[in-house]
């Protein structure tokens, strides 16, 4: 089975109905997106080159299919979901290969996330989601993952567990703040289970409209402070472009990855356009938690 592509609403779905009662007060028109291209720079020359493009198809206000263009390798990858709805939200998705082999379930609980399973040969994956402050923004997660090295006699199982405990600042439904703190486990064969904590605190702040704007980090060992800054540019009341910056020498900042965007017509809440654009801005592909929030 091929590997599974991270997906743009692969948790917090929220139904689109009202979606614009809360417009004037973000500042934003939310929209779904259509098209998503990351750009890297090109260090010798400046300029950014072209990483990979998202292609997204909706029905009824959710993603059915997404194309995924990787601009290096010059291939297209077409990953598909198909929904069960209770009244108007996601009781439950499927997602498919380009090849028609399921990837991942992802099962919801009023419209939000609550277990995602994935299973494939020699490995089986999981996440369990725990809500609070009354809102969509969940508070904890557990990652489960068991692989099996099947190339052995003796069949040996590794076991990878993770708890992420996340503190929520919101603020009319918006993300003010988040804190990240949490604990893992690694082992296999005839080791021991250990817990170990995470090696710092990682907190995530973000502007008037819940887009992130900084990401900071406090290691026990180790520095701490700033590890990226995010500048937005607005066109027509929807974010345009989003560049990452990292810091540099000193007090400089560097660009590291660039993101433009271009919508649909069908619109959305502020909220779940915030999560929507966050989930590129932050990387998908690189942490569960984070791209999982937005």
């Amino acid at each position: 089975m091929k590997k599974r592509i991270p997906a743009l609403f692969t948790v917090i779905l929220l139904a689109a109905s009202a979606a614009c009662a809360r417009a004037d007060e973000t500042g934003i028109r939310p929209r779904l997106v259509r098209t998503v291209t990351e750009y890297g720079i090109e260090y010798e020359t400046g300029d950014w080159e072209p990483v990979r493009t998202w292609d997204f198809t909706y029905e009824n206000g959710y993603p059915v299919s997404v194309d995924v263009h990787e601009a290096d390798a010059g291939v297209h990858s077409v990953t598909t979901f198909e929904y069960v709805f209770e009244d108007g939200l996601p009781a439950e998705r499927r997602s498919f290969s380009p090849d028609g082999d399921l990837l991942s379930v992802t099962e919801y609980n009023g419209g939000r996330a609550y277990n995602v399973t994935e299973e494939e040969e020699g490995r089986e994956y999981a996440l369990y989601y725990q809500y609070g402050n009354g809102d969509e923004y969940f508070t904890l997660v557990l990652r489960d993952e068991r692989t099996r090295d099947t190339e052995s006699e003796e069949k040996t199982e590794y076991f990878a567990e993770e708890v992420d405990a996340v503190n929520v600042t919101t603020r009319n439904g918006l993300l003010v703040k988040t804190v990240n703190t949490g604990m893992y486990a690694n082992w296999g064969g005839e080791e021991a289970k250990e817990w170990l904590r995470f090696s710092g605190t990682y907190t995530a702040e973000y502007d008037g409209d819940g887009i992130v704007a900084e990401t900071s980090a406090v290691h026990r060992v180790g520095p701490s402070g700033p590890d990226n800054r995010f500048e937005l540019t607005r066109e027509d009341g929807a974010v345009a472009e989003g560049i990452c910056y990292a810091p540099g020498e000193g007090d400089t900042w560097l660009a590291v990855s660039r993101f433009t965007f271009e919508y649909t017509d069908t619109e959305t809440t502020p909220s779940r356009y915030a999560q929507m654009i966050n989930s590129f801005l932050m990387g998908s592909e690189s942490s569960y938690y984070k791209y999982n929030w937005y």
